[in-house]
């Protein structure tokens, strides 16, 4: 509950710097009105990054507190584009206090421009730093191209046993799965039509331990229920644990085979996890084209 209350007070926090921000067709809008203190009495902020790479980096920002000492949340605005647009723009909150607060910002994408600026809020209004921008480094070359083509999805269900594949037709008629690079990255690919509902799904490869490790992520919807999530499960004393906050983790090998173990479909219904289906091993055998 406390993550569902934070993500939608950063959602306020977007949309009000929105409306502050954006001038209608008829009139601007005043950002002041929204400061209950003169700007004066507003702490002033300055910003800066460091150890900039391809898929990462720090952002630091220095606070002076004036008259408004009462902040209730500081930390950063991030966009790839110059204005901060609310739909591409990136709220990224910083949990302790101080005059000068950082923060590793990762998951960036390589040769990119990014926009940033450090703000506060309070009951009193906001408060913003100058804008900034940084560019990230090209990202190093993709080792294990071998991975990227189509695939026969092979499911070994607890429930109904082998599913799937292409023996069955099943693959002729919802398509293959296929494997692309996530472009300006070196090491995420695009894993689309998993499970034959036109999804795309990330993974993240360790090339030296040859793992994909993907994150919950929608692999279908249900009229009746909802959005279909991909996690990882286990048993233990006989009953299904299904793992909310872990990866599922697949291995492959050098002609482009995968095998996903432990992974299953489940949506959220009426306050428990309603089973799609469950897999104890998945086989991704790779297709030559």
């Amino acid at each position: 509950m406390k993550n569902v209350m934070k993500n939608r007070f950063s959602l306020f926090l977007l949309i009000l710097f929105t409306m502050m921000t954006f001038t209608s067709c008829e009139e601007e809008v005043d950002a002041d009105k929204y400061n209950h203190l003169s700007t004066q009495d507003l702490p002033v902020l300055s910003a800066y990054y460091d150890s900039l790479t391809f898929d990462r980096v720090y952002l630091t920002a220095d606070m002076e507190l004036k008259g408004d000492t009462n902040i209730i949340e500081h930390g950063f605005f991030m966009s790839t584009q110059e204005d901060f647009p609310t739909e591409s723009t990136r709220i990224i909150q910083h949990n302790k206090a101080g005059a000068t607060f950082s923060m590793l910002v990762d998951k960036l994408i390589g040769s990119t421009t990014y926009y940033y600026k450090a703000y506060t809020f309070s009951e009193n209004g906001f408060s913003f730093s100058q804008a900034d921008s940084f560019t990230t480094d090209e990202p190093p070359v993709f080792e294990d191209t071998y991975l990227f083509g189509s695939y026969n999805q092979i499911d070994n269900s607890i429930q109904y046993g082998q599913i799937d594949g292409e023996e069955n037709g099943y693959w002729d008629q919802y398509g293959y799965l296929t494997i692309s690079q996530v472009e300006n990255t070196y090491n995420q690919i695009e894993i689309y039509n998993f499970w034959g509902y036109g999804r795309t799904i990330i993974g993240v490869i360790d090339f030296e331990k040859k793992e994909i490790s993907i994150s919950p992520q929608e692999i279908a919807a249900s009229a009746n229920h909802g959005s279909i999530m991909m996690y990882l499960w286990s048993y233990s004393e006989g009953n299904m644990q299904i793992h909310l906050e872990e990866n599922v983790v697949a291995t492959y090998d050098e002609e482009g085979n995968i095998i996903m173990p432990y992974w299953g479909g489940f949506a959220f219904y009426e306050g428990s996890y309603y089973t799609y289906e469950a897999c104890y091993e998945t086989l991704l055998i790779k297709k030559d084209l």
